[in-house]
């Protein structure tokens, strides 16, 4: 068996709790429209990071390195759908009818982690520091690959709940009107911490 599963289990873990993109999107949701919209979010993410990490164990990472106008292609979308999601944050209005706020759907998620720059970045690196050649290269990718899909099932559903117990005890409009402002501002960070890198 794998030697470094525990430490690789460490690494994602870390990796995958610490915010981003996918948790505050997946907190956002669940702060605003409840946890029945946001609970399958989770795995979306996690069919989506899977693949990713799959591709970068099995050579996608190098391909994006050496061809920097694919990153820049990438930063630019993952930029461009950041800010888009943070001015959806910021126009949520609290009295409107839910149903015509922007939620975030299951294939919008899925799809976000092809552009996320930050996961290409975080599988490429864990594709190189984990993979051992002394194992089946196949066999050892696709548990990496598992590996890292389930841990950010953890992860994200750890942000919904936090989103959820939010919702549940800060009900007022300004309360949830300052906590949307800094989702939404953490989203700007994030877009501007993509196209800088």
């Amino acid at each position: 068996m794998l030697d470094y599963i525990p430490q690789l289990i460490l690494y994602v873990s870390i990796a995958a709790i610490t915010p981003g993109p996918n948790n505050t999107i997946a907190f956002y949701v669940s702060y605003n429209f409840g946890l029945k919209k946001a609970i399958l979010l989770p795995v979306a993410a996690a069919i989506g990071t899977t693949a990713i990490q799959l591709l970068c164990c099995l050579g996608i990472g190098s391909i994006l390195i050496n061809i920097p106008i694919i990153q820049n292609i990438m930063k630019f979308i993952g930029f461009s759908y950041l800010i888009y999601l943070s001015y959806q944050i910021f126009k949520f209005k609290l009295s409107e009818n839910q149903d015509n706020q922007k939620k975030i759907t299951l294939v919008e998620f899925f799809l976000f982690q092809f552009v996320n720059p930050k996961l290409y970045v975080f599988a490429s690196s864990t594709a190189v520091i984990f993979t051992n050649y002394s194992y089946d290269f196949v066999l050892e990718s696709i548990i990496i690959s598992t590996i890292m899909g389930l841990l950010t099932i953890i992860a994200i559903s750890t942000w919904v709940v936090a989103g959820n117990i939010l919702l549940n005890l800060l009900r007022n409009d300004l309360q949830r009107k300052i906590i949307n402002y800094l989702l939404g501002f953490a989203l700007i960070l994030t877009a501007i911490w993509i196209i800088l890198t």
